[in-house]
């Protein structure tokens, strides 16, 4: 593992304020501090209400963070292309109801070099790829699998931690629908460069490791899972199918 780590964190901000100073605490209070930490803030919806501009500027530790504050919603991708901007030699990027153990940073950099994957915090394995709705293996490993050991998926989701090189093989090919898909489309692109996708350990009796300790903070009515987005889960993962991304269990 490398012994003096620069790791890049970037937050994303929409409709979930109320758990930033959290989120950013967990974060700056990690085994492993990072050497930055950059807020990217779309403009939340109005139909869902728009919290004031000062929870995004004015919150504990805002001194410690980096700030991009759009006033239009450039939606999900633009956070990922940020980081080839990063000074990190490792990102780590979380969804905006994602607050991490504080020894996630240590959990990741025990596998990303020695088994060159990318670390999420939830992991899914497809069962087929012409069923529809698409079917998975349950439990999803990471958070809710609860494994012991290093499992590899075919996508992570909620928090990525990938080496800061690795960004350059998102825009290879252009993914398919630029408002969703975004996690399988790097893990496809990752994967036909040879890198792997996996979650660490998630022992039940050590959630100090874990990437996310509240993940049912997930599934409120902001949640783009709260909508019905079966038939673009589908298309995404048959497109990258069609384009020589390979499910393991397939």
């Amino acid at each position: 593992m490398n012994t003096n780590p620069k790791i890049s964190v970037i937050l994303t901000a929409w409709n979930r304020p109320q758990y930033l100073e959290e989120q950013v605490s967990a974060v700056l209070n990690q085994s492993i501090v990072p050497c930055e930490v950059i807020l990217w803030y779309n403009q939340p919806s109005k139909k869902l209400g728009i919290f004031e501009r000062k929870q995004l500027i004015n919150f504990k530790h805002s001194e410690k963070v980096k700030k991009i504050i759009c006033d239009h919603n450039f939606g999900i991708i633009p956070r990922f292309s940020m980081a080839s901007c990063l000074d990190g030699e490792y990102i780590c990027l979380f969804d905006d109801d994602t607050i991490p153990g504080i020894r996630w940073f240590e959990n990741c950099l025990q596998y990303i070099d020695k088994e060159n994957c990318m670390i999420g915090t939830i992991g899914l394995r497809f069962m087929s790829p012409d069923h529809f709705p698409v079917m998975t293996q349950k439990p999803r490993m990471g958070w809710e699998g609860k494994n012991e050991t290093i499992e590899f998926v075919d996508l992570v989701g909620h928090c990525w931690f990938f080496r800061r090189e690795w960004t350059k093989y998102f825009w290879i090919e252009e993914p398919l629908i630029k408002s969703f898909g975004e996690d399988l489309h790097f893990c496809a692109m990752l994967q036909k460069n040879g890198i792997r996708a996996a979650c660490p350990p998630h022992p039940e009796s050590d959630t100090s490791l874990w990437g996310s300790l509240h993940p049912e903070r997930g599934i409120d009515k902001v949640a783009i899972s709260a909508k019905d987005r079966s038939r673009d889960y589908y298309n995404v993962l048959r497109y990258e199918i069609s384009k020589g991304f390979k499910p393991i269990l397939l």
